[in-house]
């Protein structure tokens, strides 16, 4: 006995010196460049007493920033980056991996006049650095004062996005309408644009609000910019173009929202294709005009009460559960539970089926996925329906699968699909996942979206017989 009470302890030592010698900074830092966020928040907050190197901490809240929803906190920290240059790179580098993101992300987020102080610093930093040959140093002054000139020039065409808020102690609850469809459970309410009422969809997957009928933007006097066409969906085949405008308001519950940035589709189709002929009379039945994600990102709190059929936006409330969300190239992903593994989702609200598998996970987990055994076909518009947004792709149905949101666990009964191949991936799927759409609040009574914690909770889930 005393010999396995040794041989326990050295092993226990043993451990406790392994665990000492692990290198949290490095660890971390390789992390960070695998883009696994869930993966790299975690590792963070179990380790954050331990990560003590400024460049490496610098790095994580400028990345992490970026995609869960804080923005400001992410430019700050490659702003501290290039300032204080912990490692002392040479200034070339320190512009291809801080500088150019920093810039971007003022650009996407609105912040003009930051984006100008930016560029003004960047430029004085640059033309004291005497490392680098005078032509490379002209060369990247000139871009940099074009960058300059082309944020000033963004201030006046894109006005930026305002919010305001009326701070009241009961958020004022909107009144869900039922879809024209009764097999989907789109997210539609009536909100005021430019003082117009207009039937809205909640739509997480539109990386823009976007008004499908022209007929609809005219009506409420959109400002549109007709001299620069713009492709829509152009990451993958289905490209629409589209103009951009400027909607001056929108009133939706407590909030009034100024500038609010749209797409106009341009597209025709052909009304003899009947395909395109049915897309049409669906979309402009369903729908007047998306509430895209731009917005819905920065409205904080949103619950969604499915026996009340309302839609609120109350105050900010204690986060729960971990994060389950992020953004990234204004795409929402949510990672759920699906066969005791992470299953990574493009989770979006005005996609009316369920769970979309692509064939990477079900190659690693199809002991526990069961297929129907025949092929189906599907033939769906993506944002539009001329014959070029029309998506063709074949799968198997999923007859029920489990899936986990955080602390709740759903059983979806005939909302799930798996790619008949790679061919037949979801265009839209996360990379090894897939897809979720509105199916999922068919199990809910309840469900919130936190995007200042970038949390999705099922607050409560519905018995399988009330399905």
């Amino acid at each position: 006995m005393k010999h396995i009470a040794l041989l326990l302890l050295l092993l226990a030592n043993i451990s406790v010196i392994s665990a000492q010698d692990i290198d949290h900074n490095q660890a971390l830092s390789d992390l960070i460049s695998t883009k696994k966020w869930f993966e790299i928040e975690r590792y963070y907050q179990q380790h954050k007493e331990d990560i003590t190197s400024d460049f490496v901490k610098l790095c994580y809240l400028a990345e992490t920033g970026n995609v869960f929803n804080q923005p400001l906190e992410a430019i700050a920290a490659y702003e501290r980056l290039i300032d204080d240059n912990p490692l002392n790179m040479n200034t070339l580098t320190l512009f291809s991996l801080f500088a150019n993101p920093a810039l971007q992300l003022c650009a996407d987020i609105q912040e003009f006049e930051k984006g100008r102080e930016f560029c003004q610093k960047l430029i004085t930093l640059i033309e004291k650095e005497t490392s680098i040959d005078s032509n490379t140093r002209l060369a990247i002054v000139q871009g940099m004062k074009e960058a300059e000139e082309s944020f000033k020039q963004f201030s006046n065409i894109y006005p930026k996005v305002t919010i305001i808020r009326n701070e009241t102690s009961n958020a004022r609850e909107i009144e869900l309408i039922p879809s024209a469809l009764t097999s989907r459970n789109d997210i539609l309410f009536t909100a005021k644009w430019n003082g117009i009422k207009l039937k809205t969809i909640f739509d997480t997957g539109a990386s823009l609000s976007y008004i499908y009928n022209r007929a609809i933007a005219e009506k409420i006097g959109v400002k549109l910019n007709t001299t620069d066409t713009i492709i829509m969906n152009e990451s993958y085949e289905g490209a629409i173009r589209a103009f951009m405008g400027t909607i001056d308001s929108l009133e939706l519950g407590d909030f009034i929202i100024k500038n609010v940035p749209v797409c106009v589709n341009i597209e025709t189709i052909d009304p003899t294709d009947s395909i395109q002929a049915i897309c049409d009379s669906l979309i402009n039945s369903m729908f007047e005009i998306v509430l895209g994600l731009p917005v819905i990102k920065q409205l904080g709190f949103i619950e969604l009460d499915f026996d009340k059929k309302t839609i609120s936006f109350p105050q900010k409330t204690t986060m729960i559960n971990q994060r389950n969300l992020y953004i990234e190239k204004n795409i929402l992903f949510m990672n759920i539970d699906a066969c005791n593994a992470n299953l990574l989702t493009h989770f979006d609200t005005g996609n009316g089926e369920g769970l979309s598998i692509n064939t990477d996970f079900y190659e690693k987990n199809k002991a526990c996925i069961s297929l129907g055994s025949q092929v189906s076909q599907e033939s769906s518009g993506v944002g539009g329906c001329n014959e070029a947004s029309i998506q063709h792709r074949y799968f198997y149905n999923c007859p029920r699968i489990e899936i986990g949101i955080n602390n709740q666990t759903i059983t979806l009964i005939d909302h799930c699909d798996v790619a008949k191949d790679k061919e037949n991936d979801n265009v839209q799927g996360a990379d090894g996942g897939g897809v979720i759409g509105n199916a999922i609040f068919k199990y809910c009574k309840k469900a919130t979206f936190d995007f200042e914690n970038m949390v999705f909770e099922v607050i409560s889930s519905l018995p399988n017989s009330d399905q």
